[in-house]
């Protein structure tokens, strides 16, 4: 569905209620907030004299005009792009379950649609591993083999009927989620890394897919 932004931002736990005051501002109509982690290994953080800094994410769906206002306030009131405070990606939405959801999502405000395809100008893919838990380390020594930089950890708990088995093999219901964003050049790497080493037959029994991005703040790896 053109018109439509997924946007998801990792920020500093300590500042999340003003991140989520800020969101209802800009006129996010239902914000989900999760508690997560960077990456980084603890035996990383103590050799190097560090504490690790708790994170949370963000995620709403919100209409292009939206999402810029967002953007804009991100980076002028909320200084994302600042050492640590963390970052903000947008998804374009594929489509929304009828009239309901996207009234439950958007309100009655009208989409602007705009005829952009965006997998020809994305730069940026945001990949998303679901592996047992316990497995982090393992997903992103993987994906740092080849090129990924770092990732945010999500926990969380698989269900359905299918959780149980995958590909004949018996997996934990506790999952976490490893967002990398990465560049489009690098993706079929990290993917094929990670399914190499952290995959069905590893003891992740880990699944990977990409996403692609339009805009991202507050990595500065990515910065023009």
């Amino acid at each position: 569905m053109q018109g439509v932004k997924y946007i998801i931002v990792v920020a500093r736990r300590d500042f999340a209620e003003e991140y989520e005051e800020f969101f209802h501002a800009a006129g996010a109509r239902s914000v989900i907030r999760n508690f997560c982690r960077g990456s980084t290994s603890d035996s990383v953080l103590n050799a190097l004299g560090l504490e690790r800094v708790e994170r949370i994410m963000f995620r709403t769906l919100v209409t292009d005009k939206c999402a810029e206002e967002i953007r804009k306030g991100l980076l002028r009131d909320l200084r994302i792009t600042d050492s640590g405070n963390g970052f903000y990606v947008s998804v374009p939405v594929d489509s929304i379950g009828g009239n309901m959801s996207k009234n439950y999502f958007l309100g009655e405000e009208e989409i602007k649609k705009e005829g952009v395809i965006v997998e020809e100008k994305s730069k940026f893919v945001l990949l998303i591993t679901i592996a047992d838990k316990g497995n982090v380390d393992l997903i992103m020594d993987a994906a740092k083999s080849a090129g990924a930089k770092g990732g945010t950890v999500v926990s969380g708990k698989g269900t359905g009927t299918n959780i149980a088995k995958f590909f004949g093999a018996v997996i934990s219901e506790e999952k976490e989620m490893v967002y990398i964003v990465a560049t489009r050049d690098t993706r079929d790497a990290i993917m094929k890394a990670i399914m190499e080493k952290a995959g069905k037959d590893s003891d992740a029994h880990g699944v990977v897919f990409s996403l692609p991005v339009e805009e991202v703040e507050g990595i500065n790896r990515f910065a023009e």
